[in-house]
């Protein structure tokens, strides 16, 4: 992964003595804990409150079928989000440890594992969130639109298909090489010069590879995000642009304002998405350029040893401190607190999921008693057998 790579100077540094300094990086060790304890809290909240997503959306029925789309995408956003909160048990076991050993991390197998799961999940996040946005877009557009239900699905399942092939493939062949550096405090991808030998000179098969690889872990990050400002600013036109014609539409005024409060829903949730990859998909651009467009490498003249330098270098020269604790920020810190807020997004605007989780908690806090089932309040049900109320179509 070259944006991980920007740490590759760090790789020898897991296999230092207790003495040794890791290469000049001095962590800190109260900014370490503080992230251990962000990711704890992260973990425990995103775990719990996407739990309760999972068994909204999923037991959630619906005759409409745009209904239907946007209640499997949101079941599939907050399983992916629940993998997300869990994955980063091992970084805050790191984040604890003395000189960042991890026992967890020690393990290759472990590390090859998690850093194929890790980064096929991220991966979906991003596309899902996308899908999301450019969905919504298209009912802002034509509210008349048809969404077809099996499309999560489909989108999830290539996803998951393609990224697990990008990244797991080439580790079992043994073409590319992952380990722990505890720079950047998790499993990280060491390149193939560790595989190969690195004074090996830089082929036309490698080039065209490594742009196969820059497409499909950065190129598709990047259209993603694109596509999500796209989404938010032509929704944000299109809300202010059809009020005025909304007794027009089918449903009348009505169906309009529903429409409209689905469109805040997912405007809040993008909005999260771009606050906390924003800095990331820079970053991902940044390294696109520089090797295809600004300073391409030489084929036949620089070696794999000579790329790498390169990459080690990262985006803040030879600043290991900067580009280590950049490095967890975005690519571990930032998604795990974005699948943490999101069902917090659901409790503030969807009212049926609101008192279904106040309901839940009320049963837990007077009776002890966890019930995710049929909860009855007022003179609504919220359950798996009936869920047609229009609050609920602020999704």
């Amino acid at each position: 992964h070259y944006f991980i790579q920007s740490n590759l100077s760090l790789t020898q540094s897991m296999n230092t003595t207790e003495g040794e300094e890791m290469h000049g990086l001095s962590p800190l060790k109260w900014l370490d804990c503080t992230i251990g304890i962000i990711l704890i809290l992260a973990l425990l909240i995103g775990t719990t409150l996407n739990l309760f997503s999972v068994r909204y959306f999923t037991t959630m029925k619906t005759r409409n079928g745009n209904n239907r789309y946007f209640q499997r995408l949101y079941s599939i956003i907050s399983i992916n989000d629940i993998m997300i909160c869990l994955g980063v048990f091992p970084v805050i076991e790191v984040a604890f440890c003395p000189d960042r050993k991890s026992r967890i991390f020690g393990s290759y197998q472990f590390c090859e594992t998690w850093y194929t799961i890790w980064y096929t999940i991220y991966q979906l996040s991003i596309i899902l969130v996308a899908t999301l946005s450019f969905s919504r877009l298209l009912l802002i557009r034509n509210m008349n639109f048809i969404l077809k239900p099996w499309i999560p699905w489909v989108v999830t399942g290539v996803t998951v298909l393609l990224y697990v092939s990008v990244y797991g493939i080439p580790i079992y062949l043994q073409e590319v090489y992952v380990t722990y550096m505890r720079g950047t405090m998790h499993c990280s991808y060491a390149g193939m010069d560790l595989a190969h030998g690195g004074d090996q000179l830089y082929s036309s098969k490698d080039q065209l590879m490594s742009r196969i690889f820059n497409f499909l872990i950065f190129g598709v990050a990047i259209m993603c995000y694109i596509t999500v400002c796209c989404s938010v600013i032509l929704s944000l036109l299109y809300l202010a642009k059809r009020i005025p014609n909304a007794p027009c539409t089918k449903g009348g005024i009505a169906a309009w304002k529903r429409e409209r409060e689905a469109a805040k829903t997912v405007l809040f949730m993008t909005i999260l998405y771009l606050i906390f990859n924003s800095y990331s998909t820079m970053a991902f651009l940044y390294v696109m350029l520089d090797f295809t467009v600004i300073n391409p490498v030489k084929v036949g003249v620089e070696t794999v040893n000579d790329v790498m330098q390169r990459i080690q270098t990262g985006l803040y020269g030879d600043n290991e401190f900067l580009n280590s604790y950049t490095l967890v920020t975005c690519t571990i810190l930032g998604p795990c607190l974005n699948s943490m807020m999101n069902p917090m997004v659901y409790y503030w605007r969807v009212t049926c999921f609101r008192e279904y989780v106040l309901e839940v908690w009320s049963r837990v806090k007077d009776r002890g008693q966890l019930v995710l089932g049929r909860v009855y309040f007022k003179n609504r049900v919220c359950s798996s057998n009936e869920v047609e109320n229009t609050n609920n179509t602020n999704l």
